[in-house]
């Protein structure tokens, strides 16, 4: 025997019509609107809270729209050749603090849409170890013109920012004007060979590594390298297969090898390695920021291996030393 359902109005109690199973309906009744379906929202009543959810944002300054999202500029926090860099929040019921770049001139524009197109390439790769490194990199969330935006109507590309990382190794250079601890740019310049050969190993290359496109985090020492405009990827033309030759790998180890220098010198000309410096990581330092031909040849991995044992041989076993005397007010 088939089991016999009513549907009535929890309102009133009446019966309502049998298109209640699946869809919302008006009780012929008392005139409530009634639905047996849990996840259904009365578009009219959703488009009403979503206007007051975001009424209170109406006055809020220095807000830039860009696709159907707005955004607050909190800071600015750099200045790039092409682009203006801020600290925002979007502007939601979650509110979520990102990163806003926006171009000043039209080089700009093209430089942050071939960052996006990078990020999103590397944000989709599958290899080995990527569940992991594509979070150590910017995470991209949209990019575009701004719309609305009054003296900011500029493309602009906003990326996520994550929690800790208060600066670049740029800032830590003019905050610290006599050189960081060597014992520091041990663990920096891991961190950095980490992803290098992450993303050598994905037949990519960043081009322009410096102290301003590497950021640190120093509760857990960690680090991102940031800005890929100049990233490219070494494709075989004519079989399509990709490959790194040895000058694009070298152009990346020995670059973040001249920013190791730029951390430890005092000097803001040619960083020359000071003798405060342990032996074993001046010499390894000279030879990865002079010999481009032996670091290709060792590539990212075994640099860091060189890196641990120069580390153990200058000051013992690995340690966690605090690097908040080096951050940046902003």
């Amino acid at each position: 025997m088939t089991a016999f359902v009513a549907l009535t109005c929890p309102q009133c109690g009446g019966t309502l019509p049998k298109q209640a199973r699946w869809r919302m309906v008006t009780c012929p009744h008392c005139g409530s609107t009634v639905t047996r379906a849990t996840n259904l929202v009365d578009a009219a009543q959703f488009h009403d809270a979503h206007a007051r959810a975001y009424a209170v944002f109406a006055g809020v300054p220095e807000q830039i729209f860009l696709r159907g999202q707005r955004y607050q500029l909190l800071a600015q926090i750099g200045v790039g050749s092409a682009c203006d860099v801020f600290l925002g929040q979007r502007l939601a019921p979650a509110a979520e603090r990102v990163v806003i770049k926006l171009a000043r001139e039209p080089i700009g524009a093209i430089k942050l849409q071939r960052e996006a197109a990078v990020l999103s390439e590397l944000q989709a790769l599958k290899i080995t170890g990527a569940a992991y490194f594509t979070q150590q990199l910017p995470q991209l969330m949209t990019v575009g013109m701004t719309e609305g935006s009054p003296g900011y109507e500029r493309f602009a590309l906003v990326r996520r920012h994550v929690a800790g990382y208060w600066g670049s190794l740029a800032d830590v250079r003019c905050n610290a004007p006599n050189a960081i601890a060597a014992h520091h740019a041990v663990w920096i310049w891991r961190r950095a060979l980490a992803t290098l050969g992450f993303i050598h190993g994905a037949g990519w290359t960043h081009g322009d590594v410096s102290l301003e496109h590497l950021l640190v985090q120093p509760r857990d020492h960690g680090g991102m390298l940031i800005d890929w405009s100049s990233a490219a990827p070494v494709v075989d033309s004519v079989h399509g297969d990709t490959l790194l030759s040895s000058a694009t790998v070298a152009r990346d180890l020995v670059q973040l090898a001249w920013s190791m220098r730029m951390l430890l010198s005092p000097d803001t000309d040619v960083p020359r390695i000071p003798d405060s410096v342990p032996a074993p990581l001046a010499s390894l330092l000279t030879r990865c920021s002079e010999d481009a031909a032996w670091c290709a040849r060792e590539a990212a991995q075994g640099l860091d291996r060189l890196l641990l044992e120069a580390g153990r041989a200058s000051f013992g076993p690995p340690r966690f030393m605090p690097f908040d005397a080096y951050s940046p007010a902003i």
